[in-house]
């Protein structure tokens, strides 16, 4: 959630049983407000909470430019004050990804990872790096808008669509109506094939239908009980859930989980 409209979005949340304690909240919008301030940022996001055995880590990234993912930066606090910089680990693999145990609260915690390949050591993976490496999966794997609601001007920077009116009450629950926040990994002819309408800023980005596997079922949808507000939760990142609100430029997304993957979900869905 974007910090500028964080306290407008946050009673959203109370329509799926979600929340953030009003004392968190404050500190929240006061601390990431100074946050974008210092730091100079164009945009900064609240992301959400990771559970960990002692604390919880409170996550947020922002970018100093108009472009959201040039150059874009991860914080991570403690006590929703005190923010601290997350710089990109040097040899950081998606291998990572198969780290199960959880997460000690202690940043300079080494978990080993033991490699698949016959003969070779095990690597010893920083906690602080592990951190940053699971936010880097949930936002490119699990975290989604809806349709327009980014953009990609003719010179390929991403930003936000300020012309953005939502999606309609019917479109809510359809999940090809939903897209990646992140930069186009597939081809844009990939992404525009089979549109009976489409606009290239808006279509070129990787829908969450056909992308994630198994497609159409790594997420599952619930909308509140006036079918305006639909609330999309990956199953793949337990924890981390999407919103819009019908007709509106409301949107956003918040992950409050203990950043493990879910491995098992083939094994959980028919496919």
């Amino acid at each position: 959630m974007e910090i500028s409209t964080f306290s407008e979005l946050i009673p959203l949340l109370s329509n799926f049983w979600r929340t953030i304690p009003a004392t968190l909240e404050l500190k929240l919008e006061s601390s990431l407000t100074l946050l974008k301030q210092d730091h100079k940022l164009h945009s900064l996001f609240f992301l959400g909470r990771l559970e960990t055995h002692t604390i919880n880590y409170l996550l947020a990234f922002g970018s100093p430019g108009v472009d959201l993912f040039h150059q874009r930066k991860f914080y991570y606090s403690r006590d929703g004050i005190d923010w601290l910089l997350l710089l990109e680990p040097a040899n950081w693999t998606e291998d990572w990804g198969r780290l199960w145990s959880g997460f000690t609260g202690n940043a300079s915690f080494g978990f080993k990872l033991r490699s698949l390949a016959a003969g070779s050591t095990s690597v010893t993976v920083n906690e602080q790096d592990r951190l940053w490496y699971v936010m880097h999966a949930i936002l490119r794997e699990a975290a989604g808008v809806p349709r327009g609601a980014l953009t990609m001007s003719t010179d390929k920077q991403i930003v936000l669509n300020p012309f953005f009116r939502g999606l309609t009450r019917e479109e809510l629950g359809e999940l090809a109506n939903y897209q990646h926040f992140r930069r186009p990994e597939r081809s844009a002819e990939e992404n525009l094939r089979g549109r009976q309408e489409c606009n290239l800023s808006m279509d070129v980005f990787d829908s969450l239908e056909c992308d994630v596997l198994p497609e159409g079922k790594s997420f599952t949808v619930r909308m509140d009980d006036s079918d305006q507000l639909a609330m999309w939760s990956s199953l793949h990142w337990l924890g981390l859930d999407f919103f819009h609100k019908a007709n509106s430029g409301v949107f956003g997304f918040l992950y409050n989980g203990d950043g493990r993957k879910n491995w098992d979900l083939p094994f959980m869905v028919e496919l």
